[in-house]
């Protein structure tokens, strides 16, 4: 097993495209943060003591970025015909997939803790670069801290699900896109309203934003319950996925 986790770390990690989607989720969270969140601020904002943990939620929504590393890290290999000799070199298929399981799930705590807390910091900076002063800031830790990771770990897992269900990038990244903002916004038309938040998208961004006031549809799943809906599509769809990466052949 520690062979396997070594060469996904590996992988993950000499591969250009991680660099280069990390840093590009960096830019956007510190010009999102310092300038929008921090420089721009004005007015009642200043005077809202859960401004930073509004930072902290809204900057997690790049962490879908997050998913397309997971997602790369599975398809490249099927996309450049390497997949051979990742089976080859472990005597276990489950091996494989759980080491790169952990790989990503490893990167998406790691990238949503770096948001959580760059995203925040640039703000504060951002405030004070302007010459303004926030109130008190009221900061809920251990609550933020468990939604920011959840949140960023099960868009990682999602993206992950998806390149081994599919093996193909293109239709991973689209699915990835497409079943949050089209599929399931389809599917809340034809269901009924209190119904729509048990998607498992719906569910997810439920765990980070909890329930809104005055909003039918999430008054009754709160940031927990949202959670405990989403891990049950999370071991449905990864039961189907570890059957068919083990059964089926490699092309």
């Amino acid at each position: 097993m520690i062979p396997a986790l070594k060469a996904e770390f590996r992988k993950l990690l000499t591969v250009r495209s991680t660099y280069v989607i990390t840093a590009i989720v960096t830019a956007i969270v510190i010009f999102v943060a310092f300038y929008l969140e921090g420089w721009l601020l004005k007015g009642p904002t200043l005077n809202d003591p859960n401004q930073l943990s509004g930072d902290v939620t809204g900057a997690l929504n790049v962490t879908v970025f997050g998913a397309i590393v997971a997602i790369l890290l599975m398809t490249h290999e099927y996309r450049y015909n390497t997949v051979i000799y990742t089976l080859t070199s472990s005597n276990s298929r489950n091996k494989i997939l759980l080491a790169k399981f952990v790989t990503v799930s490893v990167y998406a705590l790691v990238l949503a803790a770096f948001i959580g807390l760059l995203s925040p910091l640039m703000s504060y900076l951002g405030v004070h670069a302007h010459g303004h002063t926030l109130v008190p800031q009221t900061l809920h830790y251990a609550d933020l801290a468990w939604r920011s990771l959840f949140y960023g770990w099960g868009y990682a897992m999602a993206g992950l699900l998806l390149a081994v269900l599919t093996r193909n990038q293109v239709a991973s990244i689209m699915s990835l896109f497409l079943i949050p903002d089209l599929a399931e916004q389809l599917l809340g038309f034809l269901l009924f309203k209190h119904n729509a938040v048990y998607m498992p998208f719906h569910a997810l961004v439920q765990v980070i934003n909890g329930p809104s006031q005055g909003d039918p549809t999430s008054s009754n799943l709160s940031p927990a319950k949202a959670a405990g809906v989403y891990c049950m599509y999370l071991v449905v769809g990864w039961i189907v996925a570890w059957i068919l990466f083990v059964r089926r052949d490699a092309n």
